[in-house]
């Protein structure tokens, strides 16, 4: 089980007369009477895809349909329907496995292709026993901040080193100074800044960058039985928290620190209302209707430092992969080829807020030239961990992510943020939950 930080690493490849010419198919290939669905989650994406199949497709114009489908949890989707099911579908990495009986083997042209722009571990982790699955885009949270409002509270956004996060800010230690040092909020459009970073506590999946201030990371040893809440490096990513509580970097209109309870994920808060000059924004928000609205620009990148060690949240890819029912296989692979091309990869930019999950030579790299915001992103998911999708050693039924998500792990995080108890009982806390689950779950 690959466990390592998502590189974006320059790869030596061969470019395929496939990827020169944008997953064109041979004539005659799709069945004459084909007629099949494609699961999306976004209506424009779904029509944009539509079109370009019948711009591509002349012969088979009308073939395609798209349809509305949740994309978390649509291989389940497939499995419930199976043939009633859309033909080629939209869905998380980690769902992939469970369903894999249901799902057909991607043909070797597909494959082969794949692994010239797939980024790992997503792809392998995903394909250990057969090819069924492509990931296209990142599924994640990635480091923000707003350049308008910076400028306008009189912060520095100088970047000497062009890394896209400014030396005024490029630590940990640099913002929680800052914070701590407001005697009285600054104002920005008339409101008050009582928000630097509204760190998420009761969300585990966006409290879990936090957690890595100490350079820790879930599962790092490669044993899905030792999540590694034992690490000293674990405690120090609740010192951080402390310390962040501490600097006041969430406090209400009176002043006071926002209680740990209170602190629920408010990323939409950060793009809709600007309620700080950082946060985390997710892959699927709509960040351009926000700048839009706002007049705001709003920059991405890799998070800041905490002593050095580099913050990582989350990251998960979504991908396509074909219904095993479906009654047309040869259309739905031409149609997987056509969403892989460099031609469905700008549809996807296009048309949807998803970032390409591509290495940074692959030959499908659309262009970014009207999407700044994406491009910057794509660079900070570079930084984010790619979230581990195996099995428990033994209940082969339970993904080893359940752990983190089922001990109700931010009750103990509340605690430290208020101050109320120390890192080292948190811990200990979390140590014994964690014990417990694996005693009941993995067997």
């Amino acid at each position: 089980m690959k466990k390592v930080l998502v590189v974006l690493l320059s790869l030596l490849m061969v470019v395929s007369v496939f990827a020169q010419k944008g997953a064109s198919a041979p004539k005659g290939r799709v069945e004459a009477d084909a007629k099949i669905r494609i699961g999306v989650d976004n209506d424009e994406w779904g029509a944009a895809i539509v079109d370009l199949w019948n711009k591509k497709y002349p012969r088979n114009k009308g073939a395609l349909e798209y349809e509305y489908v949740g994309a978390a949890g649509a291989t389940d989707y497939v499995g419930q329907l199976q043939g009633d099911a859309a033909d080629v579908v939209l869905c998380i990495d980690g769902e992939v496995s469970r369903q894999a009986q249901s799902l057909l083997e991607m043909d070797k042209t597909i494959a082969k292709f794949a692994k010239t722009f797939a980024i790992e571990p997503f792809y392998s982790n995903t394909n250990e026993t057969k090819n069924v699955y492509v990931p296209v885009a990142y599924d994640g949270l990635v480091f923000s901040w707003n350049k308008t409002m910076c400028e306008a509270i009189g912060l520095d956004i100088t970047d000497a080193d062009g890394d896209g996060l400014p030396e005024a800010f490029d630590t940990w230690e640099e913002i929680f100074a800052w914070s701590a040092s407001l005697t009285e909020r600054p104002v920005y459009k008339g409101k008050k800044v009582n928000v630097v970073y509204p760190m998420s506590l009761a969300n585990q999946w966006g409290c879990y960058s936090t957690l890595t201030a100490g350079g820790w990371q879930i599962y790092a040893e490669g044993d899905t039985s030792k999540p590694g809440f034992d690490k000293p490096e674990f405690k120090a990513g609740l010192d951080f928290l402390r310390e962040a509580a501490k600097a006041k970097i969430s406090v209400e209109a009176n002043g006071q620190l926002t209680p740990g309870s209170s602190m629920a994920e408010r990323w939409q808060e950060y793009l809709d209302a600007e309620i700080s000059p950082f946060a985390l924004v997710g892959s699927w928000m709509d960040v351009k209707g926000a700048e839009a609205a706002s007049g705001s620009d709003f920059k991405f990148c890799r998070m800041p430092t905490w002593k050095g060690n580099q913050l990582t949240p989350l990251v998960k890819t979504k991908g396509f992969v074909i219904n095993g029912f479906t009654k047309y296989p040869n259309a739905a692979k031409e149609l997987v080829k056509l969403l892989v091309s460099k031609d469905g990869m700008q549809t996807m930019v296009d048309h949807s807020s998803y970032i390409p999950a591509l290495t940074s030579n692959a030959p499908t790299i659309p262009d970014y030239s009207k999407e700044e915001n994406k491009r910057e992103m794509q660079v900070g998911f570079a930084a984010c961990y790619a979230e581990p999708s195996d099995p428990l050693p033994i209940n082969k039924q339970m993904a080893c992510m359940q752990c983190y998500y089922n001990i109700a792990i931010e009750q103990s995080y509340y605690p430290v943020w208020d101050g109320t108890t120390s890192s080292e009982k948190a811990q200990a806390e979390i140590v014994k939950n964690a014990a417990n689950w694996f005693n009941t779950n993995n067997r």
